[in-house]
């Protein structure tokens, strides 16, 4: 029957960054969702290094599309995200359009 009450001040949470996304409307990683990251800017790039796609204050708007609107091959794409101020990540995300 005792009870304890402590104050934690967390500074970073980790959540995992999806890997994967599979544009083809069964509503499971339908868009590149990084909602909660606060994304200030995001880019991504195909495997030949040119900018296909970049959004500011982005949060789940890439479904593989480029900026023109046109829909981007399966493949590897690489991305360059800020996020929270002054972070920032690169890494890879894998566009598979098969159900």
């Amino acid at each position: 029957g005792c009870v304890q009450t402590s104050q934690v001040f967390v500074e970073s949470i980790n959540c995992i960054i999806p890997q994967g996304i599979s544009p083809n409307n069964d509503g499971k990683n339908d868009s590149f969702d990084l909602t909660g990251y606060e994304v200030s800017r995001l880019e991504i790039f195909n495997r030949h290094g040119v900018k296909v796609y970049s959004k500011t204050n982005y949060t789940n708007e890439w479904h593989g599309q480029s900026d023109a609107g046109d829909e981007l091959p399966v493949g590897t794409y690489f991305y360059l995200m800020e996020y929270q101020g002054n972070k920032t990540k690169t890494s890879w995300i894998y566009l598979n359009r098969e159900n």
